[in-house]
């Protein structure tokens, strides 16, 4: 902000501040060889965990590992039940706590029964489809 009264001195102060803590949270992330994405970068300032482990990403890994094991291992069929499951795990997510993903510890009994509930009720999955879903 342009300008001379304390208020104008006291936000650019903060910003300056908030800009040196981003530039020294992103020194440290290149110093210990990691990807440098704006969520890793948003984590390293809130003081998040970076050793938490994310459901989304932990499914991606898998459906893709299953996607080189096709024809080998595994049906076509098989890989696209594995990413309906993740699209359904992603719209849970969204519809229940109305965030885009979930470290792995806070799963729990009562988030895999509010899961069920989802894909019975919202998604209309039966008996049977739910349990071609591998969770």
């Amino acid at each position: 902000m342009k300008g001379k009264s304390e208020e104008v001195k006291s936000l650019n102060t903060y910003l300056k501040a908030l800009e040196q803590q981003v530039y020294d949270a992103h020194h440290e992330i290149m110093k210990d060889k990691i990807v440098a994405t704006s969520a890793v970068l948003k984590s390293k300032l809130q003081g998040v965990d970076n050793n938490t482990r994310m459901l989304i990403p932990i499914f991606q890994d898998h459906n893709n590992k299953i996607e080189e094991l096709v024809g080998k291992e595994y049906a076509p069929g098989t890989l696209e039940r594995y990413k309906t499951s993740l699209k359904h795990t992603i719209a849970f997510l969204e519809w229940k706590y109305q965030i885009s993903n979930i470290d792995i510890s806070k799963i729990n009994h009562a988030f895999i029964t509010d899961y069920e509930f989802y894909l019975r009720s919202v998604k209309n999955c039966n008996n049977n489809v739910l349990m071609t879903f591998r969770l």
